[in-house]
């Protein structure tokens, strides 16, 4: 690929919108603001400029292109960023080979995957059209028509070998990639002849957030014995169930919109959602959450809620899953849907109780508050022995909770439980509560933030808990844990530039700035070397921009056609400073700015060959007066670069 089809693909792609489909972006006066998609982030630090077509980041300084955007966040070599930015644009890039081969060889795998992936994708939407049962068995479902269209869900053949055929001998699909997306194995009978993966089955295709099938999930329509009910496609270089929710393509909008996600567990759940009118549902593919699962998310929204069975695996994914928004941010909540025992969104919403299952988002619990409900069910609590280890376990769920607020507010609710009271007094029951959970986090070795103890009649609180017939099964620790405050977490720091750099950094903005450019030209000194320069970055791109000085070009052009990194990182970096990002101080560039930041320059090169002229005379003085062709050189330099001054363009105010 030549120059021209870069610049001709930078110039199709809109980077705004490209980079929005990775996460949220925001209008900041006259460039886009929002959390950067390479680390995670409290406070927005991420900057896309739609004028000069780059990103920036604060806080990892990740900075580039459209180019550079989709190789890092994809994790792609150059030619199949460009192959696919190419394919958005809808440009078709040069190729050396003539012959089929030799064009399937230049493709890359990942695209020639996609493409075995689409080719499958019509084979499974036209079975279905002929197939009755599966038609049947989607009114059943109670999907219609628009739904089955929407999500482009189809129907495999119960045969052994029809999508094998269509994908070879008609698409002409090679039998290795196709191989390679999960799509056919090959046979164990006859060499040559290949074995369809998905067969008598629901198909629901499973399509990234840049509209690519990338997998599938088929569900058997009639079950078999020897068969599993779902099956999904393989591990392959463009499918990972650990980085990849369902429909998320079609719910991220409305995640964005309604700053929630809600995870369930099944195709037939999302489809079903998304139906009734609920949008921000996605699924996971068969696995608990991940790590990789959270970062996709928190893309779109903060908030997650995460619908699962009310059983022990159901409970252990909801504690895994709040350990990772928990390690992903403070920021980030986790709350839990609780339904009706039996129940799933699918089975509410063919019930038609589509409104139950909004109730239950809206009313989604903590995992904390979650526990705490599924503990007090399986208790005993009609008679205290049962209400001692209810408070006990209690304490065990409550005392590792990190926010003090959550802390004194679940105690309460629990020390106000109908059951507890009928053995203890609110006041009492709470005060045993906050001394089982001292006495839990003593022996765990933590201390939740700022959580101190209510005041109360110390008398009181020790006293034992006791029925009505004089039993005493619960006796409180006699030591108190202490309390320790966590350190605050220091503030972001902002971008500020240093004094010294300012007048190279204002020339930077200067010449990067259309209206501004004109008069640099007339005010800048021709001659290398005639300024001097606290960064040797600033150096670096006066001397590729210096053809557009003399009226040459365009800086931004001089800048792609170099493609240095580190010299475009620094530049983005003054640029999208904060301080010069909002329109106010854009505005606050002017041409006595320039004039003073231009003499300031030239200022420090003079005072610095002044300094270095003494030098130099101070070492020929202690050798008698002797020059060495050192001495020279550096004399003449410094003669050369003040008739540099001399005859150069002088700042207005000079």
């Amino acid at each position: 690929m030549d120059e021209t089809e870069k610049e001709l693909i930078r110039d199709r792609t809109d980077i705004v919108e490209l980079i929005a489909g990775y996460t949220t972006l925001k209008p900041s006066g006259n460039r886009f603001k929002g959390l950067c998609p390479f680390h995670q982030e409290k406070t927005p630090s991420f900057t896309v400029d739609p004028e000069r077509r780059r990103y920036h980041c604060f806080g990892c300084q990740a900075s580039g292109d459209v180019f550079t955007f989709l190789e890092k966040i994809e994790n792609l070599t150059f030619p199949e960023a460009a192959e696919r930015l190419a394919m958005r644009a809808g440009i078709t890039l040069s190729r050396r080979g003539t012959n089929p081969e030799e064009a399937r060889r230049q493709q890359s795998e990942r695209d020639r995957l996609f493409a075995a992936n689409a080719a499958a994708l019509r084979f499974f939407r036209q079975a279905y059209r002929r197939a009755t049962l599966a038609q049947e068995y989607a009114a059943k479902r109670g999907l219609v028509q628009e739904t089955m269209e929407d999500f482009g869900i189809g129907y495999a053949p119960d045969d052994w070998s029809q999508l094998a055929h269509f994908l070879i001998e008609r698409e002409k699909v090679h039998p290795e990639d196709a191989i390679r997306a999960g799509l056919i194995t090959a046979s164990r009978v006859r060499d040559g002849e290949f074995t369809d993966r998905f067969r008598g089955r629901f198909l629901f295709p499973i399509v990234d957030v840049q509209e690519r099938v990338i997998g599938f999930g088929g569900r058997l329509i009639v079950d078999k014995a020897d068969a599993p009910k779902y099956l999904n496609s393989p591990e392959t270089p463009i499918f990972s169930k650990s980085r990849t929710l369902y429909a998320l393509n079609r719910a991220r909008k409305a995640i964005q919109e309604q700053d929630i996600a809600v995870i369930v567990e099944g195709y037939m759940d999302v489809v079903a959602s998304h139906q009734a009118g609920i949008r921000c549902v996605v699924a996971t593919l068969g696995t608990s959450m991940t790590a990789d699962h959270v970062s996709l998310l928190r893309r779109y929204t903060k908030n997650v809620v995460l619908s699962f069975d009310a059983d022990n695996a159901g409970v252990k994914a909801a504690l895994k899953a709040a350990e990772l928004i928990t390690a992903a941010g403070e920021d980030m909540t986790l709350k839990v849907l609780s339904l009706p025992p039996g129940e799933d969104p699918d089975s509410m919403i063919r019930k038609g109780d589509a409104a139950g299952f909004r109730k239950a988002i809206d009313n989604a619990m903590t995992v904390p508050e979650f526990q705490l409900g599924m503990l007090k069910r399986q208790s005993r609590l009609e008679d205290p022995y049962g209400c001692e280890l209810f408070l006990r376990e209690a304490a065990k769920i409550i005392a590792p909770l990190p926010n003090s607020l959550t802390i004194n507010m679940l105690t309460k609710r629990i020390a106000s439980t109908r059951e507890v009271l009928r053995f203890l007094p609110e006041s009492q029951a709470e005060a045993v509560l906050r001394q089982e959970v001292a006495r839990q986090v003593g022996e765990r070795g933590y201390r939740p933030t700022d959580f101190t103890e209510p005041s109360s009649n110390p008398s009181r609180s020790s006293e034992r808990f006791a029925d009505r017939n004089g039993k005493r099964p619960f006796r409180q620790p006699s030591s108190r844990a202490g309390w320790r405050e966590r350190p605050p977490e220091p503030p972001p720091v902002p971008f500020v530039p240093q004094v010294a750099e300012e007048a190279e950094r204002t020339l930077i903005r200067a010449i990067m700035a259309e209206e501004f450019l004109p008069e640099v030209r007339k005010r800048f000194p021709a001659t290398k070397g005639a300024l001097l320069f606290v960064n040797p970055l600033t150096e670096r791109f006066l001397e590729i921009v210096e053809p557009a000085l003399r009226g040459e070009g365009d800086p931004q052009d001089r800048l792609i056609r170099h493609d240095d990194p580190d010299l475009n990182a620094y530049v983005d970096a003054v640029l999208f400073s904060p301080v010069w990002s909002d329109a106010r101080a854009r505005l606050e560039l002017s041409q006595e700015m320039i004039g003073d930041a231009i003499l300031e320059l030239r200022k420090r090169r003079i005072n610095a060959d002044a300094d270095l002229q003494a030098e130099v005379l101070a070492r020929v003085a202690a050798r008698g007066g002797t020059f060495t062709p050192e001495d020279d050189e550096i004399l003449r330099q410094i003669t050369l670069r003040k008739s540099a001054l001399r005859n150069g363009r002088q700042p207005a105010n000079d």
